[in-house]
C-alpha cells in the first residue's frame, strides 16, 4: 500500500526554545524549519520587538510560553516595559516566575489581579545568582529562568523544588542550552543548575517535526474503516519531545510505527488493549488525543497525571469530559483523574473546541466515523498547525 505523505509542523516548543537564543545571540541564529504554528510566529515578532526597543508593550494574545519566556527576558532587560495578553491568557498563573524572579531584586508589577497577567516590568540587573522557582505548576517557569539565567552578567543557579511538572520540556531546554555552546552544570546542596553567561556559538540550527502533531494521525489511523500507512518526514525516534511516547503509548492501541529513514511510518497492525492507563504528568499534550482515541474504541480507560490540564488554553480536562458526554460516553472523574467507560459513540449536535487548538484537533480525529461532524471554531488549529485540515482530508479522501 503506497503511504499518505503527511507534513507536520515543525516543532513549536523547540522552535520557541530556539528564537530566545537567537534573541541572545550577538551574530543571530539561523533557525531552519521554525514553526509556522501562530504561536511561535507571535513570539518570533515580539522578540523582534524587543531587540529593536521601540515599544514596550508586548501583547501576548493566547502564547502561554512567550508570555512566560518574555517575563523572565524583560526582568533583566533594560527598560520599562508591560506583558499582556487574551482574557484566557490573563487568567493563567504567572505568579510563581515573578515571585522567583522578585527574590533576586527583579521589578515585577501586577497591573490588575495578583499573580497573573497583565504586569509591568522594570529591567535591572538581578541581585543574586541564585534563583528558586517551584517546578510544580508548568515546566515553563523553569524553563523561562534557564534561558534567561544565559543573559545575566554573572549567570544563575537555578534551584527547582517540587517535582518537575512536564520535566522533558525542562530537558528539551538543557538541550537546547548545550547545544547552542552554553554552559552548565548540576550540582550543589541543595542541586541546582549553574548556567553560566555564555551568548550561544552555534550559527544554525534545524527544528524537529512535532510529536504531539504526529498523535492526531495516530488516532486517525486507529479510527479509520480502511487500512491506512501514514508516511511522516522529519521525526526522530527516540526524540528530545516527551511527546514522542505516542509510538509507545498507541502500540497498545494496535498502531505499528517504524522508522524508514528520517521518517516514521505508522499502520493498523494488531488488536488494541481491554483496558488502558497512563499517567500524563510528562506529556500533558497528548491527553485529548488518547481520550478521544481509548473513548472511540470502547476502551475501559485510567487516565491521571491531569492536574495542570486545567490551566492550559481550556481547562481541558472539563473540556474532554464535557465533549465526551455530548458523544453519549460514560465518563467519570474523580478529583484529576478521568475515568472512561465503554460506550458508543452518537454524533448528535456539534464539538466546542472550547477556543482550544488540541480540543479542535483531537475531537476532528472522529471525522472517519462521523464525517459529518462539524467543529465549532475550527480555526484556532492554527494556533500550532495551521495546515492540520489540510493533512486530515489526505487520510479520508
Amino acid at each position: 500500500m503506497e503511504a499518505i505523505q503527511i507534513t507536520l509542523p515543525s516543532s513549536k516548543s523547540i522552535s520557541n526554545r530556539w528564537l530566545v537564543l537567537d534573541f541572545m545571540s550577538q551574530n543571530g541564529i539561523r533557525i531552519k524549519n521554525l514553526s509556522s504554528a501562530d504561536d511561535t510566529q507571535l513570539f518570533k515578532r515580539l522578540l523582534r520587538q524587543a531587540k529593536l526597543g521601540r515599544r514596550h508593550t508586548y501583547d501576548c494574545r493566547d502564547a502561554g510560553t512567550a508570555a512566560r519566556f518574555l517575563v523572565a527576558l524583560l526582568a533583566v532587560t533594560p527598560g520599562t516595559h508591560t506583558v499582556t495578553g487574551s482574557p484566557r491568557l490573563c487568567q493563567r498563573p504567572i505568579g510563581p516566575l515573578v515571585d522567583a524572579l522578585r527574590s533576586v531584586g527583579c521589578k515585577i508589577d501586577y497591573m490588575e489581579n495578583e499573580g497573573y497577567l497583565p504586569l509591568k516590568i522594570d529591567g535591572v540587573v538581578p541581585t543574586e545568582t541564585r534563583i528558586k522557582i517551584d517546578g510544580t505548576q508548568s515546566s515553563q517557569f523553569v524553563s523561562a529562568l534557564l534561558l534567561a539565567a544565559a543573559a545575566m552578567p554573572t549567570g544563575m543557579a537555578v534551584e527547582v523544588v517540587g517535582n518537575d511538572a512536564s520535566a522533558p520540556y525542562i530537558r528539551m531546554t538543557l538541550d537546547a542550552l548545550d547545544q547552542s555552546g552554553i554552559e552548565y552544570v548540576y550540582k550543589g546542596n541543595p542541586p541546582a543548575y549553574f548556567v553560566t553567561h555564555t551568548l550561544p556559538q552555534i550559527e544554525m540550527y534545524s527544528i524537529e517535526k512535532d510529536w504531539s502533531a504526529a498523535s492526531y494521525f495516530y488516532n486517525v489511523t486507529l479510527l479509520s474503516d480502511k487500512p491506512l500507512n501514514l508516511h511522516m518526514s522529519g521525526l526522530a525516534y527516540p526524540s528530545m519531545q516527551g511527546d514522542s511516547a505516542v509510538y509507545d503509548i498507541y502500540a497498545q492501541l494496535g498502531i505499528r510505527s517504524r522508522t524508514v529513514g528520517q521518517a516514521i511510518e505508522i499502520d493498523r497492525d494488531g488488536d488494541a488493549v481491554d483496558y488502558f492507563e497512563y499517567d500524563f504528568f510528562y506529556a500533558p499534550d497528548l491527553f485529548p488525543s488518547v481520550a478521544v482515541a481509548c473513548a472511540a474504541k470502547g476502551i475501559e480507560t485510567k487516565l491521571t497525571g491531569l492536574t495542570n490540564l486545567r490551566i492550559k488554553e481550556s481547562d481541558r480536562i472539563e473540556a474532554v469530559s464535557t465533549e465526551l458526554r455530548k458523544l453519549g460516553v460514560n465518563v467519570e472523574l474523580i478529583d484529576d483523574t478521568m475515568l472512561i467507560h465503554p460506550s458508543t459513540m452518537e454524533y448528535k449536535e456539534p464539538i466546542d473546541s472550547h477556543n482550544d487548538h488540541r480540543i479542535a484537533m483531537a475531537f476532528s480525529t472522529l471525522k472517519p466515523l462521523f464525517p459529518n461532524l462539524e467543529i465549532l471554531n475550527p480555526e484556532v488549529v492554527s494556533k500550532s498547525f495551521p495546515n492540520f485540515y489540510e493533512m486530515l482530508g489526505r487520510t479520508l479522501d
